[in-house]
């Protein structure tokens, strides 16, 4: 079995009962749309290493890891035990430790960059809107309440609708704009038949 896919098998091992919408699946495309990204990039960016960060990036992150210091020694053990290289595994860890949205990081490579808006990408469009009414499933959340801020809909405002001006690179720039969209007109939806405005 190739490195790679040892690292598939512990990740899926980690997150295959996640239901806070940071499962392996999740996972899994934030990795596939990093690397279709780095290999769209004009720039020489390790491909490896975004695939790898990309998979990786939510076993250490605090809504899913109970212990996130154990999380990520774990994590550096199975990456050098696999036979990554120390510089691999640091490389990896520096990403996906400064990517989250709420830390307001910016990963220092492109390529934790790249991994980023990938991430991001997945928080805009029809899969995010999903991923969003999961979550404040898991956390009890409201779908709707007018001036609640902790409910589901809420969260578009504080985030998803803030995403597309914050990515860094052209292509991820570009596949946002559809997604943005389509949220948009999902809200506007949302509010007619929250307010009964469709029935005629």
């Amino acid at each position: 079995m190739e490195k790679l896919e040892k690292i598939k098998e512990y990740t899926h091992n980690k997150l295959n009962t996640e239901v806070t919408a940071h499962d392996f699946s999740h996972s899994l495309r934030v990795m596939k749309i990093a690397n279709y990204m780095g290999i769209k990039t004009v720039k020489d960016v390790d491909i490896e290493i975004i695939k790898l960060a990309g998979l990786t990036h939510d076993i250490i992150d605090k809504k899913v890891a109970p212990d996130v210091d154990e999380a990520i020694r774990n994590l550096s053990e199975e990456l050098l035990n696999i036979g990554y290289t120390s510089h691999q595994t640091e490389h990896v860890l520096d990403i996906i430790q400064n990517m989250s949205y709420s830390s307001g990081k910016i990963p220092k490579t492109l390529e934790g960059k790249i991994v980023q808006d990938a991430d991001r990408l997945e928080a805009i469009g029809a899969i995010a809107i999903a991923r969003t009414f999961a979550y404040g499933g898991k956390l009890n959340r409201v779908i709707y309440e007018e001036g609640d801020e902790n409910c589901s809909i809420a969260h578009f405002y504080d985030k998803l609708l803030l995403l597309k001006d914050g990515l860094h690179t052209d292509i991820g720039k570009q596949i946002a704009v559809k997604r943005h969209e389509f949220m948009k007109a999902y809200l506007k939806q949302f509010y007619k038949e929250w307010n009964l405005e469709d029935l005629e």
